[in-house]
């Protein structure tokens, strides 16, 4: 089996030549602070097993309640590494689901970026946060997701 060498090379100077690494385990933490803090003030939701990283794409976890689990849905706090930003999602537990959602919101003017392909993309609708978040704020972070995750909750439930 071959593998593109120029990319390995590319990945191994970035290792060698930047703090990529040391980014990366400090993005971690504080994906894993925003799980856990996010898990404690929102007891009433139940939360996926880990944090999925898939591929510096994107990293997520989500979490569900009873009445959004009947209606099928999940709510996913997103990382978007290419773009360097959180959103947060509200996904159908299969495409079946998320296409119903779609066609209940496509012709409505909704708060949210509506999904145009709810057969090919993990959200039905989604809330893109500000880029400029400071980071480093781990608690300033935490209250924007919570206030976006509640929101997106609140919105959900009404359609």
């Amino acid at each position: 089996m071959n593998f593109n060498r120029q990319a390995l090379n590319a990945y191994k100077k970035l290792i060698e030549t930047t703090d990529l690494q040391e980014g990366y385990q400090e993005f971690i933490k504080l994906f894993r602070f925003l799980r856990t803090e996010l898990k404690k003030e929102l007891p009433a939701y139940d939360f996926s097993g880990q944090i999925v990283e898939n591929n510096m794409d994107f990293a997520y976890f989500q979490l569900t309640d009873s009445e959004l689990k009947a209606k099928g849905i999940k709510i996913q706090v997103v990382f978007v590494h290419k773009i360097f930003r959180f959103e947060v999602w509200v996904s159908g537990y299969n495409r079946k689901i998320q296409c119903a959602y779609y066609e209940k919101l496509k012709t409505q003017t909704i708060p949210y970026v509506l999904n145009n392909n709810p057969n090919q993309v993990d959200y039905i609708i989604k809330k893109p946060l500000n880029e400029s978040l400071d980071l480093g704020d781990g608690f300033g972070v935490l209250n924007i997701i919570k206030a976006s995750v509640l929101e997106s909750v609140k919105y959900i439930k009404s359609v």
